[in-house]
Order: structure tokens, then C-alpha cells, then sequence
């Protein structure tokens, strides 16, 4: 969300915890909490302004989009490596 969500160049502390659960040597579950509100509060977004949300809801379907196209390219990269 890089497009809705512009650098403000402003600085933020907030705390979070992970979890993980190991087996076998390697990492089968991951928890976090962290707080997503006390940042966007600190990053003067919360509340948002209207402008703003018009901004995020355009916004969404561009990284969709986005999204399925570098998914395709995964796949596309993937379907040549097997017919080699």
C-alpha cells in the first residue's frame, strides 16, 4: 500500500511481541501483537482524514492489481524452470 500510505518522514515507537514455535530446527508458528493504533496515532492517521480514505479505497484495487501481476510472473518463472 505504498501508493495510499505516502512517507511523512515522521519517527514512531511502538512495542511488539512475537512468538515462535519451533520443530525440527525450524520455525512452524509465529504470533505477534504490536499496536497498530497507538502508530497511526503517532503518525497523525488515525482518525483519517476524507481525503485520505478516498485515497486508500482507489488505492486497493492498483496493489491488487499489482499483486496478481507478480504472481504471475512468479508462476510464468516457475512454468520455465520445470520445462527445462
Amino acid at each position: 500500500m505504498t501508493n495510499v500510505f505516502p512517507s511523512r518522514g515522521r519517527s514512531f515507537a511502538i512495542n511488539q511481541t512475537h512468538w515462535y514455535r519451533i520443530a525440527d530446527g525450524a520455525v512452524t508458528e509465529h504470533d505477534a501483537v504490536r499496536d497498530d493504533l497507538g502508530m497511526t496515532k503517532q503518525l497523525g492517521r488515525f482518525p483519517p482524514q476524507p481525503s485520505y480514505i478516498v485515497r486508500m479505497l482507489l488505492g486497493r484495487p492498483r496493489e491488487r492489481r499489482a499483486q496478481r501481476h507478480s504472481e504471475r510472473v512468479d508462476a510464468t518463472a516457475r512454468d520455465k524452470r520445470k520445462s527445462v
